[in-house]
């Protein structure tokens, strides 16, 4: 799409980056040059063939029973037993698995489906790269999955076993998380100079932490940074004209909670926007890249965050910061400003109480 007026650029994509020649006194191109290089780097490196790079060879599976003295094995460990509650280290394959369930003289054996994994699907639709990831994942048995969870009932009465199987258990208390984030839609309300005004674009980086108070209470922080890319996946872009380019970074202290596959957030934020005005000028067989203005602002406000939880570690989420405080050049005025962002966040498993007992 072209896009034409003072404030606007036109951008093109290339396959390489042509050489430009940056005067010394717009130093600040080469900084926000690197500075998003790393981001779309860091976020390349997250989503390319998503299975591969964040699953292990094997899925942890954990067995309960509502009753003590059950004893369940694999195909995959042969003769040996274990009682619940258990975990089974089970090898990724496209072979389905067989669990047998043992108490007194009564045995059962159940089969376990193989399927393809929640990263695989949904890790690399999100991914610019990602037909190549898909290719990658289709190479590997890192794709497949197994149910985390396994809930075996024993009626003593009828002396019979039943199974459930889950992908996906409520959070307990003492879990502690860490949070790898990518946001894949911002939009920034902020100060522009001449009046606040609004950007929209792609991709960041935020990472945090949570830990659960109670089964149903956590406390986290997050950490984060939000930029206008105008392209939802990592891509080489030039800008010719007058452009421009704005940024957010923010903090975050929340209270949290979940009802049943439902997460929510509520606390306070700070964050800084920054806004700049650039033009680039064609000097054949160079470019020549200016900075016309710019300005940063500090913001205070509260933060809204809810999250729809499709496995444990893996959720999408929506995120709501607006701001009622700002100062600039130590002054405090009260002015709106807001940052709206959709959030495709990676949870890694760092306590576990339940596993640890």
């Amino acid at each position: 799409m072209r896009r034409t007026g003072k404030n606007h650029a036109i951008p093109s994509l290339k396959v390489g980056a042509r050489k430009r020649n940056i005067p010394p006194n717009v130093s600040w191109h080469n900084e926000h040059n690197m500075r998003t290089k790393l981001y779309i780097l860091i976020v390349a490196t997250l989503l390319t063939s998503c299975a591969t790079l964040i699953h292990q060879p094997y899925v942890g599976i954990s067995i309960q029973s509502n009753t003590d003295s059950v004893r369940v094995f694999s195909n995959q460990n042969g003769p040996f037993w274990d009682y619940t509650p258990t975990e089974l280290k089970t090898i990724r394959s496209k072979e389905d698995i067989s669990i047998t369930a043992v108490k007194d003289t009564i045995q059962q054996t159940y089969s376990i489906k193989s399927r393809l994994s929640t990263a695989f699907w949904l890790g690399n639709l999100f991914s610019g790269a990602g037909v190549v990831g898909y290719a990658i994942d289709l190479f590997s048995p890192k794709r497949f999955t197994y149910p985390q969870y396994i809930t075996i009932n024993y009626n003593e009465v009828e002396k019979t076993f039943s199974t459930r199987f889950d992908n996906w258990k409520t959070p307990e208390k003492g879990l502690l998380t860490f949070k790898i984030s990518i946001p894949e839609g911002n939009y920034i309300y902020h100060n522009r100079g001449s009046g606040y005004g609004g950007t929209f674009g792609f991709l960041g980086i935020s990472g945090g932490i949570e830990y659960y108070l109670t089964d149903k209470k956590c406390i986290n922080a997050d950490f984060g940074t939000l930029t206008d890319f105008m392209l939802p996946f990592p891509a080489p872009v030039d800008y010719m004209g007058s452009y421009n380019r704005s940024f957010a970074h923010y903090g975050d202290i929340q209270l949290g909670g979940d009802f049943r596959r439902l997460h929510y957030d509520y606390g306070i934020q700070m964050n800084r926007t920054e806004y700049y005005e650039r033009e680039t000028v064609e000097l054949l067989p160079e470019y020549i890249d200016t900075l016309k203005y710019s300005i940063q602002q500090n913001n205070v406000g509260i933060s809204l965050s809810g999250y729809c939880r499709l496995s444990n570690w893996f959720n999408l989420g929506i995120n709501y910061y607006p701001s009622f405080i700002t100062w600039q050049n130590k002054r405090w005025t009260p002015h709106y400003s807001h940052l709206l962002f959709v959030e495709i966040m990676f949870r890694i498993e760092a306590l576990n109480p339940k596993k640890s007992k």
